[in-house]
């Protein structure tokens, strides 16, 4: 009876995955040339989307998620340079790419913009401003809703008597706190990792 041996071409093979991963990499760079080391350090740490996942551990101790909120009304929540705060249906744009760290006990945190460095903040009429100091206006509170999304109320203010609510329209700007309800799809989001296999290609 014959026997059969399983032989390999180690060079072919070492070639072979020598030049995947340098497709690999160049791709990368070309993706993320314009992104900054901090937001190219978060990036790189995220794999790919997770549906919301409720795990309160995080609301302890000051921690720290690299996300991008995604609205039920179908953007990405940015915030850019200048503080503009708006939505992108780019899942690569990097001023989408967020820091939600909890502030205090209670769900009570802070969004800031990885990229911009400046904090989601609301003022006492309700509009959304992206400020690069931290202070009691950029304090919201998680809110986890039935329908599996989240909704973020200022922390400091309401409107006689009714929370404010971060927000996005269906055209992607960012509605007036005294505007929002809790049961508002525009107040909707879910909490994101990023997509790293929709990679923008310029």
């Amino acid at each position: 009876m014959r026997k059969w041996r399983l032989t390999w071409n180690l060079q072919n093979l070492f070639s072979g995955l020598y030049l995947h991963l340098m497709f690999l990499f160049g791709s990368v760079c070309v993706v993320y040339s314009d992104c900054t080391p901090e937001q190219l350090a978060a990036i790189m740490n995220c794999s790919k989307h997770e549906r919301h996942t409720r795990n309160y551990d995080y609301m302890e101790g000051g921690d720290v998620r690299i996300r991008q909120l995604f609205s039920r009304t179908q953007w990405f929540l940015t915030i850019d340079d200048t503080g503009n705060i708006s939505g992108t249906q780019d899942p690569t744009d990097c001023y989408s790419i967020l820091e939600i760290r909890t502030v205090s006990e209670g769900g009570v945190l802070a969004i800031k913009g990885v990229k911009s460095q400046r904090y989601i903040s609301m003022n006492k009429a309700g509009v959304l401003q992206g400020k690069d100091t931290y202070n009691e206006n950029c304090n919201f509170k998680e809110v986890f809703l039935e329908n599996y999304f989240n909704a973020y109320s200022s922390a400091k203010w309401t409107k006689n008597g009714k929370e404010m609510f971060i927000a996005l329209s269906q055209k992607g700007k960012p509605i007036r706190g005294k505007k929002t309800r809790r049961e508002h799809v525009a107040s909707h989001f879910i909490p994101m990792k990023c997509r790293e296999e929709e990679r923008r290609v310029d």
